[in-house]
């Protein structure tokens, strides 16, 4: 099976919260902010895979601290695991003034032809120490998942 580098797939996506995506608080609306999110780690995905892919899950979805109006904001998405067909993709949200985290999640798709039939994915390879750490947790991530349906 053929292999690729984790930073092969690497996605970032800069953005800067408008009024249209503001809560009553006037902060970002987590559902804007998921949905940005999920745009990101497919690229991340289909940048790999050059194949259709399709989100399957959500794990760990996790808010840090609010995103104000004009606030610029970098998503950042990484392909650190791979199974047959499913590719998990860690997300991260970071302000780009203030350097924090606002948002990181992990992102499950499955890659499918345009027969909407399972493709199956080539394996991504952990380069650096930051990198193996990630897999090794996408990995206990998805036992988890698989042992509790």
């Amino acid at each position: 099976m053929h292999t690729q580098t984790m930073q092969h797939s690497r996605f970032n996506r800069s953005y800067t919260v408008t009024d249209t995506d503001l809560n009553h608080y006037g902060t970002i609306h987590g559902g804007r902010l998921l949905t940005l999110c999920d745009e990101t780690a497919y690229c991340a995905a289909k940048k790999l895979t050059r194949h259709i892919c399709l989100t399957r899950a959500v794990h760990r979805a996790r808010f840090h601290r609010a995103a104000h109006q004009d606030e610029k904001v970098t998503i950042s998405a990484v392909v650190g695991l791979t199974g047959n067909t499913s590719l998990w993709v860690a997300v991260e949200v970071t302000s780009v003034v203030q350097k924090a985290c606002i948002m990181d999640a992990v992102f499950v798709f499955a890659a499918v032809n345009v027969n909407r039939q399972p493709q199956q994915v080539v394996k991504v390879l952990a380069e650096s120490p930051e990198e193996t750490m990630l897999q090794e947790q996408l990995v206990a991530l998805r036992n988890q998942v698989l042992s509790n349906p």
